[in-house]
């Protein structure tokens, strides 16, 4: 006998949850903080269920030392972050930020517990609810639902940031799908409208790091694909892909042209962010050691609702945490990848790739957007890519009582 698998329930609650961001429930008439976030709820019931079946299972979480020297270094750069409230300025609304990096903490948690547990398992859960959220995704912006300024699309209620993720992690479930059947056609039917919806979004930072991830993993696609005989179908994801382009390609032309030629190219636009890092430049150089503590950019700068973060996660831990958080989140990205480089090439499975060019994807688009919480993904592709499968573990039999013969039964 083998030891229960995580079960499907549980690594779609968690996987909703990371999905779902932070939002709270102002509009619903619930003011009060804390008890209005929407994660309050969501991470009760993963950490409910997560105690009811790990009990049921008999897993004991975090045993093993890749997961803990995985994991550790990225709780030590949560932990340090949030220590650093106590050198912000008095300014600093640090709430919301603190239950970003609380929620953090509880997500790359039980997510290291459950690749521990069964890592194939949930990768291929995980990958699963990715790609049906790539479609839901595609769906609404394509039918006009979703629009930002400049027709960019957008997907219930995320900017196109998030949307261009959300598509690109989507084709990258949808390689892992394609290469792990063996190069079934159905797969690359998501591929070209993924795609298309990536470029749809009109987020630079998210196609750049589109592009930089494929430019790394296709040698390797190449390479699984040529092995397995799954090279030869790919003949086919240009006729797809002319399907698609004949209902959305006038839209998508028009806002590539105004997006990234016209906005880009001919005016040097930037959203804005040359400004953001001039300025979290010059607050580093002001307090190289330590940082102006979480929220402090915002505090300082107070550059208007729309720029609460520098955008750039690595120069936000440093203006926010200084050269001791850079240090720290050096070693959080470092620990996990030495972990995954620890294997060697060869007996890299499938499912451990596909999860380190997931985080590199988001690591690379942190460069251009989002905040400590928008990298939530990056931690956990991390920590999936680099801990390893685990054979299953045996579960001990009951126990029997053996009576003598002819000798007194035990009470019933």
């Amino acid at each position: 006998m083998t030891s229960p698998r995580p079960s499907p329930f549980l690594v779609v609650v968690i996987f909703l949850t990371t999905l779902a961001g932070h939002f709270t429930l102002d509009r619903a008439g619930l003011t009060v903080p804390v008890l209005n976030d929407v994660r309050v709820l969501l991470f009760s019931a993963v950490l409910m269920a997560f105690v009811l079946e790990g009990h049921h299972g008999g897993v004991h979480p975090l045993h093993s030392a890749p997961a803990r020297r995985s994991l550790q270094p990225i709780l030590l750069l949560f932990g340090y972050q949030i220590l650093s409230a106590a050198w912000v300025p008095p300014n600093a609304v640090i709430a919301d930020v603190l239950g970003d990096l609380l929620s953090l903490i509880v997500l790359v948690s039980v997510y290291a517990a459950l690749a521990e547990w069964d890592r194939d398992r949930v990768v291929r859960m995980t990958m699963s609810c990715m790609y049906i959220a790539g479609w839901l995704y595609f769906l609404y912006a394509a039918s006009g639902r979703g629009r930002a300024p400049g027709n960019r699309w957008t997907a219930f209620g995320g900017g196109p940031n998030v949307f261009v993720r959300v598509e690109a992690l989507a084709l990258l479930a949808t390689a892992y799908f394609y290469f792990r059947s063996g190069g079934r056609l159905v797969w690359l039917i998501g591929a070209p409208a993924f795609l298309l919806g990536a470029v749809a979004s009109g987020s630079r930072g998210g196609m750049i790091a589109l592009v930089l991830t494929t430019a790394l993993a296709f040698p390797s696609l190449v390479r699984f694909g040529r092995h397995h005989g799954a090279l030869k179908p790919l003949a086919l994801l240009p006729l797809i892909g002319a399907v698609i382009w004949l209902l959305l390609g006038d839209a998508i032309m028009a806002l590539i042209n105004d997006r990234f030629v016209g906005a880009t190219v001919e005016q040097g636009y930037t959203s804005d962010r040359d400004v953001l890092y001039a300025k979290g430049l010059w607050l580093f150089l002001e307090r190289p050691i330590v940082g102006v503590g979480v929220h402090g950019f915002y505090a300082i700068t107070n550059l208007g609702p729309g720029e609460r973060y520098v955008h750039n996660l690595p120069l936000a831990v440093a203006v926010e945490g200084g050269a001791v958080g850079l240090l720290l989140l050096l070693l959080a990205l470092g620990a996990p990848a030495y972990e995954y480089a620890k294997v060697p090439r060869a007996r890299r499975a499938l499912e451990a790739r596909v999860c380190a060019y997931s985080a590199i994807f988001i690591l690379v688009s942190g460069f251009f957007s989002g905040d400590y919480y928008d990298a939530r993904f990056l931690w956990i592709f991390l920590l999936l890519a680099a801990i390893p499968a685990s054979p299953p573990r045996p579960v001990r039999p009951p126990s029997i009582t053996l009576v003598p013969h002819g000798g007194p039964r035990p009470p019933p």
